[in-house]
């Protein structure tokens, strides 16, 4: 598995076959994913993408006025779900972060993924929530400081 940079295009065919299933490409595109500031992560094996992860530069609402990036677009390919390419890209978001100053990263993590999340030190944070047309949410953060 090798973990490296890609742009934001390359992240929309796996973005939308994983979380925006059955809708079109563009449902998959979110605001700010060609800024500068935005990095986008890509998990590959034998040259095939097949885990993506994206941090944006975005004040977490619960710790208002700390360095914070969001972590967001978070997705594996089915058949390697399970194999550590979620958590090899969390770990090279964590590490970005750090070297850019982030002194918390965070995401709003769809129900299923909360146990993946809480595995890599990750806590809820608030009441389960709903974004209209994806589903039911929790916001989890992790301090990237003092660790």
């Amino acid at each position: 598995m090798e973990i490296r940079i890609i742009n934001a295009t390359e992240t929309l065919p796996l973005r939308s076959a994983v979380l925006r299933p059955g809708r079109p490409l563009a449902a998959a595109q979110f605001t700010g994913d060609k800024l500068p500031t935005t990095k986008h992560f890509g998990a590959f094996r034998d040259g095939q993408l097949l885990g993506i992860a994206s941090i944006f530069l975005a004040e977490m609402p619960e710790h208002t006025g700390l360095a914070a990036l969001q972590l967001r677009g978070m997705a594996t390919a089915p058949e390697v779900r399970g194999a550590g390419f979620g958590r090899a890209l969390v770990v090279a978001c964590v590490a970005i972060a750090r070297e850019n100053g982030a002194e918390i990263l965070w995401c709003n993590a769809r129900i299923p993924a909360v146990g993946f999340y809480q595995k890599l030190s990750w806590e809820i944070i608030g009441e389960e929530f709903d974004i209209p047309d994806v589903g039911p949410h929790f916001r989890m953060w992790r301090p990237l400081t003092g660790q």
